[in-house]
């Protein structure tokens, strides 16, 4: 059994659709995937149950901004893409859309222990850094995993001490046509949420 991993990678448009948190479970279907059989894996191939999946924000307008934590979410479940697409379990979601060219090979990160602060994003500053010493943020594409499991321990145990599971933001940029004020978890002591209805998000976009 190899030891548990954290990616860290840039979410350069949020949308509430890569990731997709809705209905209790956040997903990671359409995003961060190798785009041939030839291509090097990344963080859907590569990460396993128990890893650690965290967005950070992106310099463009559809993202939060740099030194922003937009999501992280714990991978719960794993399964085929093509499973993924036609189980009425997941019926109706975001990230499930249209024909994808390619579905061998390809995955779903599932995760029912998921923080997602969109728009809302938090500062990294606040992540315990006394494991750490790199940076938390993964400048440009790809992604980086090189955290201890020490490191690792922290950053689990400080989302689990001072954040609710569950959604605490709407996304940066309009809100997907499954997004329901129902599926949020934030505490109303730290977060408000704005419930007025806003148009539905931009059609889906390739990473």
């Amino acid at each position: 059994m190899r030891p548990r991993s954290l990616f860290s990678y840039v979410v350069d448009h949020d949308y509430g659709i890569n990731p997709n948190p809705v209905g209790g479970l956040c997903t990671l279907a359409q995003c961060k995937f190798k785009p041939l059989p030839t291509s090097r894996r990344n963080v859907i191939e590569m990460a396993e149950v128990g890893d650690w999946i965290a967005g950070t924000g992106g310099r463009s307008r559809e993202s939060a901004g740099n030194g922003k934590l937009i999501y992280a979410m714990r991978v719960t479940r794993k399964i085929p893409l093509s499973r993924y697409q036609n189980d009425t379990l997941f019926s109706g979601r975001a990230d499930q859309y249209g024909e994808v060219q390619r579905t061998d090979g390809r995955f779903v990160l599932i995760s029912s222990e998921f923080y997602y602060f969109g728009k809302e994003a938090i500062e990294i500053s606040r992540i315990p850094s006394r494991h750490l010493s790199h940076p938390f943020e993964k400048w440009g594409q790809r992604h980086r995993r090189d955290f201890s499991e020490a490191f690792i321990v922290d950053f689990e145990q400080w989302l689990q001490r001072e954040f609710a599971i569950g959604i605490h933001g709407e996304p940066c940029v309009g809100r997907p046509t499954n997004w329901s004020a129902k599926t949020i978890a934030c505490r109303p002591r730290r977060f408000r949420i704005q419930r007025s209805l806003r148009k539905p998000g931009c059609p889906p976009r390739k990473c």
